[in-house]
């Protein structure tokens, strides 16, 4: 990649003193601070919604976003002389969150909390946002759930079982339930009507809050690299947000339900972790008790259990990869204690 962009470097009104491989990306020091090349094979629509989205963002009082970094044509994309489009971003000196540690996960949380003030009452025309809203969770658990039912179906009338098949058999009643019972409540909160006023109101989530898009600052490159002594003064500079291309309009309690999933399955499901991300983000955003039974009923549904459901059903399931009947077992374990961490979460709720 690296020799073939050397093109697209003319194109931008930077000075780039070194370059650095990383994740399918070139990152560029320049004389304009830290830059990330990456070739691109989308549309040009969604690149100016999130274009206009981080504008919003950055002047709304956040300034950690992957900006994008417009050529000299004043264009995003910038293609070479073989047709390959390239983007390039405004980019950070600083490492991807690491879940495991609760500071981490508390100025994750904090950062979540900020960004999503920042990303209310955003007005973008029309021919800007059209197709970037939240789909419908209750279309969403309705497709998966028939799925569970379709493979637990197929599974059940093989003669000949591996081992994937067996453990998927031993839990997916359980599962299964839980899907059942998520979407029964759902029915039982105005989730439409949530959904419907979030979009009204301009209202975005990020649509894909994971460890990975979440840069903690290194700290001796916070001040010259994102923000001004003002701006960490307010609380902002120690975490940026990246890779917006999931952003939608609708509910920010899903960025919420995905980070705590995922900082949940790597923690065992501990409960007191679970209580100080609540506890920090609704120091900034607290949650209506509507916006509380809807992270509950996420919480709820088995979204990991379905998405190695759906591995399975779009793979050869001749041979299926030992870290897929792993993950089987991992979620079997820590059954109990995500029982206890909902039953918990329900009582916080209620209180």
């Amino acid at each position: 990649m690296e020799d073939r962009s050397q093109e697209i470097f003319s194109k931008y009104d930077l000075t780039i003193y070194n370059t650095y491989r990383t994740r399918g990306a070139l990152l560029l020091e320049t004389d304009k601070g830290w830059k990330l090349l990456c070739s691109y094979e989308g549309g040009e629509n969604r690149l100016e919604f999130e274009d206009a989205l981080k504008m919003h963002i950055r002047t709304h009082g956040y300034p950690g976003v992957d900006s994008y970094v417009r050529n000299i044509a004043g264009s995003i994309i910038s293609a070479n002389t073989l047709g390959e489009k390239y983007i390039m971003k405004d980019w950070y000196d600083g490492d991807e969150c690491n879940l495991k540690k609760e500071d981490k996960v508390r100025l994750a949380t904090e950062n979540l909390a900020n960004l999503h003030q920042a990303m209310r009452s955003v007005n973008i025309p029309y021919e800007q946002r059209a197709g970037f809203e939240q789909s419908d969770l209750s279309a969403v658990f309705e497709k998966r759930t028939r799925e569970l039912k379709r493979v637990k179906t197929y599974i059940r009338k093989q003669k000949q079982k591996n081992n994937f098949e067996v453990q998927y058999l031993n839990v997916c009643e359980e599962f299964y339930q839980d899907a059942l019972d998520a979407m029964e409540e759902l029915k039982q909160i105005p989730y439409q009507k949530m959904r419907e006023e979030a979009v009204l109101n301009g209202t975005v989530s990020h649509g894909s809050y994971t460890y990975h898009n979440i840069l903690i600052m290194n700290r001796m490159t916070i001040s010259e690299s994102l923000v001004q002594a003002a701006e960490l003064s307010n609380g902002y500079g120690k975490a940026v947000t990246t890779n917006f291309e999931k952003a939608e309009f609708g509910l920010q309690v899903a960025d919420l339900y995905q980070f705590i999933r995922k900082v949940m399955e790597k923690n065992d499901w501990n409960i007191p972790l679970g209580e100080m991300i609540l506890e920090e983000y609704q120091k900034v955003n607290p949650l209506s008790a509507d916006e509380f039974r809807l992270l509950s009923i996420m919480l709820r549904y088995p979204e990991k259990f379905w998405k190695i459901t759906n591995f399975y059903f779009n793979n050869k399931k001749s041979w299926i990869p030992q870290k897929n009947v792993q993950k089987l077992l991992t979620i079997k374990e820590q059954v109990e204690n995500k029982k206890k961490f909902l039953h918990n979460f329900g009582t916080a709720s209620n209180s």
